[in-house]
C-alpha cells in the first residue's frame, strides 16, 4: 500500500545524525477499511510511513468518515485519545481544518495545488517528507516535515516511537492549518 523512495537533499559527507532527506512516499488512494489502514501502519518502518497513513485518512474522512475516524484511532498517540476514542482535541481539529476545508488533506498530494482546485491526481497520489537536524528529537520521538502545495513552507509532523516498534501520531496540529483557496 505504501511505497518509499528516498532521494538525498544534499551530499553526506561521512555519518551525521543531522543529515537532511527528502523522502516521497506513495499510496494508493483512500483507505478501503479499518483493517487495511492497520495493515499499512503496522508495517510502516519509518515515521514518514506512518504519518502517510495519518495523511491518507485525513483524506478518505472526505468520503467515509467512519474508516477515517477508526484509522487515526489506531496510529494516534495517547494524547489524542479519550477512552479509547479520538480526543475533543483531534476531533475540533479535525472539524475546523478537514470536515469544513477537505482541500487541506488533499494539498499534501503532489499534483494537487491550488491552480486546480486541489483535485486528487490519478493514482498512485504520492507525499514528499523532509528531515532536518531536529528529526531526532530524544525519548523515541521523532519530527518529520510534510510539504503542501498550499503553503511555501513544510507541515512539521512529532512521532512517538511505542514499546512495539510502532509509530505513533504524536502532535500534529499544523496539519489541520489553513492553506491558500482553492482557484
Amino acid at each position: 500500500m505504501i511505497k518509499r523512495t528516498t532521494v538525498l537533499a544534499a551530499a553526506i559527507l561521512g555519518i551525521s545524525a543531522s543529515a537532511q532527506a527528502d523522502q516521497t512516499m506513495t499510496i494508493q488512494g483512500t483507505l478501503p477499511s479499518a483493517k487495511a489502514c492497520e495493515r499499512a501502519w503496522a508495517s510502516a518502518q519509518s515515521p514518514e510511513a506512518a504519518a502517510t497513513v495519518f495523511i491518507a485518512a485525513l483524506i478518505t474522512y472526505q468520503f467515509d468518515q467512519n474508516i477515517a475516524r477508526d484509522c487515526m484511532t489506531q496510529i494516534v498517540d495517547s494524547n489524542y485519545l479519550s477512552n479509547g476514542k479520538l480526543s475533543h482535541d483531534l476531533e475540533y481539529l479535525i472539524d475546523v481544518g478537514i470536515d469544513r476545508h477537505a482541500e487541506i488533506a488533499r494539498s499534501y498530494i503532489n499534483g494537487a495545488t491550488p491552480e486546480n482546485g486541489y483535485n486528487l491526481p490519478q493514482k498512485p497520489w504520492s507525499l514528499r517528507f523532509t528531515r532536518d537536524k531536529r528529526y531526532d528529537l530524544g525519548n523515541n520521538q521523532y519530527r518529520v516535515k510534510v510539504y503542501t502545495s498550499g503553503q511555501p513552507s513544510s507541515r512539521p509532523i512529532t512521532m512517538r516511537r511505542d514499546e512495539n516498534g510502532h509509530y505513533r501520531i504524536n502532535e500534529a496540529s499544523t496539519l489541520f492549518v489553513g492553506i491558500a483557496a482553492p482557484r
